[in-house]
């Protein structure tokens, strides 16, 4: 049985009408403007966008001739989209990683911003209150230590929060409390404010999350001035005041970074000319789907262009470039938002089913071959988990068996042309 999500993908792609790009992108540059600030991921972008341009699409009733220009404008970067949603889908574990890393060193800031303040007190051990600063602050070293045990061992982004903020709730306690036994605003352990505002601001993702840390930092040594013994004029006045500044620095140059890596993340996961995934970015995305499969439902396409030389040859390679991106475009028609589309090769590509048995698979494949055969002739092999293989390469290797057996019997059996010379794929033969 054929799965019925197909059939409706299919009955819905049929009454969907081109948009206008300026009509959807408005909408979605706001999404981008407030994402930013709240530090999302670009795929969550990307996810906003794809809404809009489909909703809107669903609201045209007609479309002329220029609508059809913009419509497919509107398509491309919808493809787009969905190509920069799949590889953040493969970019699962790498965020994990991300963030265990970032706990790591958050625990070792902590255990060394302590440990300083620990030699502090051992150097001016004659002062008052030194015995209680050093158990506040070797408390201090211990909930980093502890936060660095966790970091190691932390599976999920709550988790995480959680551990984080109790680490940074014990050091604010801790830093108070050694500055107010050492003189209050005017002691030199209230530079441990200053390293945690720093640390909040760098690697603190979004924006009200870190203005609630900041604001707590800032109040915490505020409340300490006000408790503890008078500083110097002027002297609370310029922490503050320096405080802010490094925070809005760091906090700028931080996103920025940030930015910059994730549209890096995305430009080496796809393929510049097709806007399809490329081979690093079919395998973090097919990764975690085919890590230790051992159930149906994992399904694999290889595609190959009939006589794609040809075409270079006797059109110029603007029209292979032109076909290539055609190609992608019918795939991406006939594919639903959770599959994927890679091209791996020059004409090779490869499409990644989720939740597709082996009928579905060979019906996918009968609609892609009707959909690309406008264009040109297709060759296609499919494979399926687990019954094929239980990984990305043993599926290949099956599918890439099918499809050059289907090769050969177009061989035997020579294929029409057309005006042009291109080879007119038959329908009746996917490399079954």
């Amino acid at each position: 049985m054929v799965d019925e999500r197909w059939v409706g993908h299919r009955v819905q792609s049929s009454r969907r009408r081109a948009v206008p790009l300026r009509s959807a992108i408005a909408p979605g540059t706001m999404s981008l403007i407030w994402s930013w600030l709240d530090g999302c991921d670009p795929a969550t972008i990307d996810c906003d966008l794809t809404h809009n341009i489909e909703c809107r699409r669903a609201k045209m009733p007609g479309q002329s001739g220029r609508e059809h220009r913009r419509g497919r404008a509107d398509r491309q970067r919808l493809s787009v989209a969905r190509s920069r949603r799949q590889g953040a889908v493969g970019a699962v574990d790498h965020g994990m990683n991300e963030r265990r890393r970032r706990m790591a060193l958050s625990a070792v800031l902590h255990v060394v911003s302590h440990g300083v303040a620990v030699g502090y007190c051992l150097m001016t051990f004659r002062e008052p209150n030194r015995a209680l600063m050093l158990a506040a602050f070797s408390c201090g070293m211990a909930s980093g230590a502890v936060g660095l045990w966790a970091a190691k061992r932390v599976t999920t982004k709550a988790t995480g929060y959680r551990v984080s903020f109790t680490i940074l709730l014990v050091t604010l306690v801790m830093v108070a409390l050694g500055a107010y036994w050492d003189g209050g605003a005017a002691s030199p352990t209230t530079l441990g404010f200053v390293t945690t505002s720093v640390f909040v601001a760098t690697y603190t993702p979004r924006l009200r999350l870190l203005i609630g840390l900041e604001a707590l930092t800032v109040g915490t040594y505020l409340a300490v001035a006000a408790v503890g013994q008078p500083a110097r004029p002027g002297q609370v006045f310029i922490h503050v005041a320096g405080m802010l500044v490094l925070i809005s620095v760091c906090a700028t140059q931080a996103r920025v970074v940030a930015r910059q890596r994730s549209q890096l993340r995305s430009l080496a996961a796809l393929d510049p000319l097709t806007g399809a995934l490329n081979r690093r970015g079919l395998a973090d995305f097919a990764g975690p789907l085919f890590r230790g499969c051992r159930r149906p439902g994992l399904s694999l396409l290889c595609l190959d262009l009939d006589d794609f030389k040809l075409v270079n040859d006797r059109l110029g390679h603007a029209a292979g470039d032109a076909l290539l991106q055609r190609t992608v475009a019918a795939a991406r028609d006939v594919l639903r938002a959770e599959d994927a589309i890679a091209r791996i090769g020059g004409d090779e590509f490869v499409i990644v089913l989720v939740d597709a048995d082996q009928a579905t698979a060979r019906a996918v494949a009968t609609r892609i071959d009707a959909a690309v055969r406008e264009q040109t002739g297709v060759s296609i092999g499919w494979a399926t988990a687990p019954h094929d293989g239980d990984t990305l390469e043993t599926l290949m290797h099956s599918a890439d068996q099918r499809l050059y057996r289907m090769k050969q019997e177009r061989h035997a059996d020579p294929p029409l042309r057309d005006g042009h010379g291109l080879v007119s794929s038959r329908p009746d033969v996917l490399g079954a």
